[in-house]
C-alpha cells in the first residue's frame, strides 16, 4: 500500500459521495445516501469538505473523516461527523493514522474539545476511538412514545410556558455545549427548532430543546427531544414535558442522541410513556 492524505476538497462532490457509501458498506448500520442527501449534510450538519480528510491508496481514495468545527464563547469544538474505510481495505490498521492525520487539521485551527458518537454496539470503533485519545463522557438514548399519553394536560398554576426559536437560545445558558453535535441549539435551528421553558415567578425552572414536524394549519405529525435542562423541580419538569412534547396529542415523539445522564429527565420520559428502542449511541470526547 501507498498510503496518503489530502483535504475532501480535493475531491469532487460526487467522488467525495462515492467514497462515503463505500466507506460504510456492510457496517453495523450501513448508509446509503443519495447524492442530495450527503450534500445536504454539510450545509445542516456543519461539516466542512476543507475540514474532512481522504486516505489514499496511491491515486484511489480508500477511507475519509468528516469534520467540523463550531465555537462556542471562545472555545472551538469539533466533531467527527462519520469515519469510514473501504471494506477491501478494513482490518489493516488505517483507522488509527487516520484519525491522526484528522487531528492534525483541528489541532491546527486550535480546536480545545474534539466529539464524536459511535454506536454502542460497535466496540472495535470505540476501542479505535479510545486508543486515539477519546473517553466515553455517556451513553445515548434514541426513545420512542406514539398516540396520547395523557388525555389532559396538568394545570400550569403558577407557571408559565414559553416558546421561542432555538435560534434565539444560541449563546445563552439555557442548554448546554459540550453535548453531540446535532442535538445543540446551533444545529437544531437550522431544522425549525424551538426552545420551550417552563417560568415561574419570571425565572426559568427548566427547557427543552425540540424540533416539531407540522404544517400551518393542520395538527403536529412529530415531535424530536434533543436536550433538557432542569433544575430538580420535579414538578416543573414534568409540566414541561407534558406541554412541550403534546402528551394530549396522537402523535409519534422521539429523542435523538439524548444523554442517559439527564436521570431525572429520563425517568420522567420513561414514566410518561416512553420506551426504549434498539437503538443506541455512546458520546465521546477529547481535550486538547
Amino acid at each position: 500500500m501507498n498510503i496518503s492524505y489530502k483535504l475532501m476538497s480535493s475531491l469532487s462532490f460526487k467522488e467525495a459521495h462515492i467514497l462515503f457509501n463505500r466507506g460504510f458498506e456492510g457496517y453495523l448500520v450501513p448508509m446509503n445516501l443519495t447524492f442530495d442527501t450527503f450534500v445536504s449534510r454539510f450545509g445542516n450538519d456543519g461539516l466542512s469538505a476543507a475540514l474532512s480528510i481522504v486516505a489514499y491508496d496511491g491515486t484511489d481514495p480508500i477511507g475519509f473523516v468528516l469534520q467540523g468545527i463550531r465555537e462556542v464563547d471562545g472555545q472551538k469544538i469539533s466533531w467527527n461527523g462519520g469515519t469510514g474505510i473501504n471494506r477491501e481495505y478494513r482490518g489493516r490498521k488505517l483507522g488509527y493514522s487516520l484519525m491522526e492525520e484528522a487531528e492534525k487539521i483541528i489541532k491546527e485551527l486550535n480546536v480545545s474539545i474534539a466529539t464524536l458518537e459511535a454506536l454502542s454496539e460497535n466496540k472495535a470503533a470505540i476501542s479505535l476511538y479510545e486508543k486515539c485519545g477519546y473517553k466515553v463522557e455517556d451513553d445515548l438514548l434514541f426513545l420512542r412514545a406514539n398516540e396520547i399519553l395523557d388525555s389532559k394536560l396538568p394545570d400550569l398554576d403558577d407557571y408559565e410556558i414559553i416558546r421561542i426559536p432555538a435560534t434565539q437560545s444560541i449563546g445563552s445558558d439555557l442548554f448546554s455545549t459540550i453535548v453531540p453535535w446535532q442535538t445543540d441549539a446551533s444545529n437544531t435551528s437550522k431544522l425549525g427548532g424551538e426552545a420551550v421553558m417552563i417560568s415561574k415567578n419570571g425565572e426559568v425552572q427548566a427547557a427543552c430543546l425540540i424540533r416539531k414536524k407540522r404544517v400551518f394549519g393542520n395538527e403536529t405529525e412529530s415531535i424530536t427531544l434533543f436536550q433538557v435542562k432542569e433544575n430538580g423541580n420535579e414538578d416543573a419538569l414534568n409540566k414541561l414535558l407534558a406541554y412541550a412534547l403534546e402528551y394530549d396529542q396522537s402523535i409519534n415523539r422521539t429523542t435523538y442522541n439524548f444523554l442517559k445522564g439527564n436521570g431525572r429527565v429520563v425517568s420522567s420520559l420513561l414514566a410518561s410513556g416512553f420506551e426504549n428502542t434498539p437503538v443506541s449511541q455512546v458520546f465521546m470526547t477529547k481535550s486538547f
